[in-house]
């Protein structure tokens, strides 16, 4: 009995051994993939002309929700509990225009793809932390991901591998899951969008950290629903869009372009809406179709600017200091969050260009130390189990 206890040990230890190694394996084989970068510093917004994102846009507010799951993978994905046709349904009982489903790494085919507002939409990342992005406009799904631990480098790599085949690319929910850092928003570019509101989690410090670098990133607001029969994941965060009509190239550019804004809720009630923004030189103007409870401007790494109360206007002159402004309006039933107007040369429209310059020596020399660390996780596996089926059984009188 002794005897067969310990070979089950030993097969059990033995098994272990062999899923970690196939785990460095994995981890091995997606890192000499990456690449290593030099990063240019930041370089916060300058200028002496606005950029206004809101400036001729269109007049019709739809609204949208981008990253919801269904069931999919067999149930193995977080979503099994919604159903592709409830889910829909239940957002269109909700008002919204536009309601897409967002399952990892798939494009969900019950949705109704002969409109001429289907937004094609996946969430990409399989990775332990989360870093996870919504690859919009497209139909093509990379499937290469950094499972296990990565770093700046690595996350960089993966927006440069999606950004082709993405009309539209956003980093979501940031400050979910420990996936991304602070200073990555520093560095980070080659995406257009943050997902700062998210049922999980709201991610206004690192769209800060990103805009206060100098990176013209517009909002995201989405549920992120896993559960419809859930009030808390449901119609509590979503994304305005201004497009007088509903097309699928025209929501994409708008949210590309930054003719939007996110909004915090209730069951998708809107009760205050945008109205204008308009600047005038250096001076902004807000306005909204009602009073608002208050209006907070924010500015350069995160700071307060401006607070006024029961108003439906707000104006702010930017000081020599100011690099953009972003405003927060609040009503009794949600939270509006617009998009920075910032400082620029009055010329070349603000974009999150990819700028990340590749780093062939650093690359080489990280692929190198992969494939060594490989090496001596073999030869440390081998080791570990020949000691083991070296040892015998002591048995006990």
């Amino acid at each position: 009995m002794a005897q067969l206890l310990v070979r089950f040990l030993k097969l059990t230890a033995s098994a272990l051994l062999f899923l970690l190694w196939l785990a460095l394996l994995l981890s091995v084989i997606q890192h000499i993939q990456s690449r290593r970068y030099v990063f240019a510093p930041p370089q916060p917004f300058t200028g002496n002309h606005l950029y206004n994102p809101y400036a001729g846009a269109d007049t019709v507010w739809q609204q949208c929700n981008f990253h919801a799951h269904t069931h999919a993978w067999g149930g193995l994905t977080d979503g099994r509990s919604n159903e592709a046709p409830d889910l829909l349904e239940k957002y269109r009982q909700m008002g919204y225009d536009v309601a897409c489903i967002s399952d990892y790494h798939s494009i969900n085919p019950q949705q109704d793809m002969a409109t001429g507002y289907f937004i094609p939409v996946y969430e990409h990342g399989y990775n332990l932390f989360k870093a996870h992005r919504l690859v919009l406009g497209t139909n093509k799904v990379s499937f290469f991901d950094i499972s296990l631990w990565h770093n700046l480098h690595d996350r960089q790599y993966i927006l440069e591998q999606l950004l082709p085949d993405a009309k539209v690319l956003a980093v979501a929910h940031p400050k979910f899951g420990g996936g991304h850092r602070l200073e990555d928003f520093e560095k980070l570019t080659g995406y257009h969008l943050m997902e700062v509101l998210n049922h999980y989690r709201l991610s206004d410090k690192y769209w800060d950290v990103a805009l206060s670098a100098g990176k013209p990133v517009w909002i995201i607001g989405n549920d992120d629903n896993h559960n419809i029969t859930k009030p808390d994941e449901t119609g509590v965060k979503w994304t305005m869009i201004a497009a007088n009509h509903l097309q699928t190239d025209t929501l994409l550019e708008h949210l590309k372009r930054g003719f939007a804004y996110g909004v915090a809720g209730k069951n998708g009630q809107n009760d205050i809406y945008l109205k204008q923004v308009r600047t005038d030189s250096l001076t902004l103007t807000i306005e909204t179709n009602v009073p608002a409870l208050e209006i907070k401007l924010i500015g350069q790494n995160g700071q307060p600017k401006m607070l006024v109360y029961n108003t439906s206007a707000a104006t702010y002159a930017f000081a020599p200091n100011d690099t953009y402004i972003r405003a927060e309006i609040s009503s009794p039933a949600c939270k509006l969050y617009l998009n920075p107007v910032i400082r620029y040369n009055g010329i070349q429209q603000p974009e999150n260009k990819f700028t990340a310059q590749y780093n062939p020596a650093a690359t080489l020399l990280m692929r190198v130390a992969m494939l060594l660390l490989l090496a001596a996780g073999t030869a440390g596996t081998l080791l570990a189990l020949k000691r083991l089926w070296r040892t015998k059984a002591v048995v006990l009188p």
